[in-house]
């Protein structure tokens, strides 16, 4: 399937999502996101497909909604209802929790600005790894708006609630270094190396029987939630009792003991 606004492109179990408007840094538009959503739902149901990641074209990862697309058609808008629909677009919530959801690991190579609903985007990935060149802002505020697209939710639990207002009170620009040194991105690299760094890692998870991968990304999300200690072990449990009965895991122990690389099927 051809996209006007992203590439996805496969390449030996890795699945990479380009976000491809780099004249304005990859602003989001409507159809943007559904194309995404389109991108995503695919890599979802391919079975070849281990890790998924996602970047931008050009010097910007994402600098957020087009807000000059969206005040051009809210101008339009007939009504309040209509206006207040077009200013909240219904697309990102699906888009998010399909980042979210999706039964792959997913990864973050934040080549450049992130802002705005990019900041959203970058948070809702598994792991971030910055370019040298990475910046980080959350804008929202800015434009008198609550932070949104999920960064309300995603970022106090990636750096603590502290740090997530201090962003949010004062719109500061943050560059690669002070993104890892409050824990906001897993590393930063060089510019150069960045999508190398990134398949490196998606490569590492090849080790891991893909379900093995899916269901852990569920316990841990869900641990991150949930309030006390015991039911998540539980859950743990319930998980491992399910994996012990798969052929994977069983060619995970073998492989292992042989010191060999595993062949999954992903059963």
């Amino acid at each position: 399937m051809s996209y006007q606004y992203i590439l996805l492109e496969k390449e030996e179990g890795i699945a990479t999502i380009i976000l491809n408007r780099p004249e304005r840094l990859n602003a989001l538009i409507p159809q943007m996101r559904v194309e995404m959503r389109e991108a995503l739902e695919d890599v979802a149901a391919d079975a070849d497909i281990r890790v998924l990641i996602l970047t931008g074209a050009g010097r910007g990862f994402c600098s957020g909604a087009d807000v000059g697309t969206v005040a051009e058609r809210t101008e339009m808008a007939e009504d309040e209802p209509e206006r207040a629909l077009l200013l909240q677009p219904v697309a990102t919530p699906r888009l998010l929790a399909l980042m979210r959801n999706l039964n792959k690991p997913t990864i973050c190579a934040l080549n450049g600005v992130a802002a705005g609903a990019g900041t959203g985007l970058a948070l809702t990935c598994d792991i971030i790894i910055a370019s040298e060149q990475a910046r980080f802002r959350i804008a929202f505020t800015r434009m008198g708006l609550p932070p949104a697209d999920g960064i309300s939710y995603l970022l106090p639990r990636r750096i603590g609630t502290h740090r997530a207002l201090e962003l949010v009170y004062t719109n500061d620009m943050i560059d690669a270094i002070e993104m890892e040194r409050i824990g906001l991105v897993n590393k930063v690299v060089p510019h150069d190396k960045l999508i190398g760094a990134a398949k490196e890692m998606a490569r590492k998870m090849f080790q891991i029987p893909p379900l093995t991968l899916a269901l852990s990304k569920q316990c841990i999300y869900k641990g991150a939630a949930t309030p006390d200690i015991e039911s998540q072990i539980i859950m743990d449990n319930l998980v491992g009792s399910t994996l012990a009965r798969t052929e994977d895991q069983r060619e995970a122990q073998r492989s292992f003991i042989e010191k060999r690389e595993p062949l999954y099927r992903g059963k």
